[in-house]
């Protein structure tokens, strides 16, 4: 015969048992009501580390020593001094071609491929967009702004160059047209503004180069060509000496020209730094 104390060990074993068992299928049911549900999560990105993601642009002020880069998504990095990252996103997710720093007051024009330029001010600790200015007509190709100056530069697909006021971000009015520009010098149409830059002493001449090759010297004063230099070859680039009295080419063919302003006829200096067939 059985003594009691057996009978109350099983008993109380298969009380535990079976309080273990509901307890499992309780919880396996409570996890089969959970499933997650897309509208209670979301992707939050929290931290950034290396160089930004496929770069389209880059700028720097020397003076206030900030380096901005921007992305082909419309992201905007600007780097400073020790402890200084920020990082915004144009409302249009469009690549950034160019930015132009107003050097040493705080703020900064990106140029995007919709052909719409975005005045910044990064004063703040959050940069954000204070002006915008959306080209209808015409498309974007170049832009310049000299330095310490109200007037940005703005080249076009049509070989156009248009003046907006900076401090208005609005279109000046001035307009210099590709036919007024180089005139006798071509007779078809000089293809669209591959550069734009003032003349480094001075600010009144701005050297406008044409993707074929034709570069002309403009006197914004007196709203004409002060000299044309031409060349066969599709330009590139274009910078100026510090002197103001020369400036360098870069065209399709390899070759850096030399021209001098004094003397437009053709170039003081012909290099080909990887070659010549």
């Amino acid at each position: 015969m059985p003594r009691p104390e057996t009978k109350r060990s099983s008993g109380f074993f298969k009380g535990v048992l079976d309080g273990l068992r509901s307890s499992v299928s309780q919880r396996s049911e409570c996890l089969a009501d959970e499933n997650p549900q897309p509208e209670l999560f979301r992707i939050l990105k929290t931290i950034r580390h290396g160089f930004p993601f496929q770069p389209t642009a880059i700028a720097f002020d020397p003076i206030q020593r900030i380096l901005a880069l921007a992305s082909k998504n419309g992201s905007l990095r600007l780097f400073g001094r020790p402890g200084v990252d920020a990082y915004v996103q144009h409302d249009i997710d469009s690549p950034v071609f160019q930015i132009l720093f107003l050097i040493n007051e705080g703020a900064l024009v990106t140029v995007c491929a919709d052909d719409t330029m975005h005045l910044w001010n990064i004063r703040q600790k959050m940069p954000e967009i204070v002006h915008t200015l959306k080209f209808q007509k015409e498309r974007i190709t170049y832009a310049c702004l000299p330095f310490q100056s109200k007037w940005l530069f703005v080249g076009t697909e049509r070989g156009n160059v248009h003046i907006v006021n900076v401090e208005s971000f609005t279109l000046s009015g001035y307009v210099i047209n590709w036919n007024k520009a180089v005139e006798i010098s071509r007779k078809s149409h000089p293809g669209y503004v591959v550069h734009l830059s003032d003349n480094p002493v001075d600010p009144n001449k701005l050297l406008i180069g044409y993707e074929s090759g034709t570069a002309v010297l403009w006197d914004l004063k007196n709203k004409a060509a002060d000299c044309r230099f031409l060349c066969s070859e599709l330009l590139r680039s274009a910078s100026w000496h510090h002197e103001g009295r020369q400036f360098m080419c870069s065209y399709n063919d390899g070759s850096l020209r030399t021209w001098n302003i004094r003397y437009p006829s053709k170039p003081e200096s012909v290099l080909y730094p990887h070659g010549n067939d």
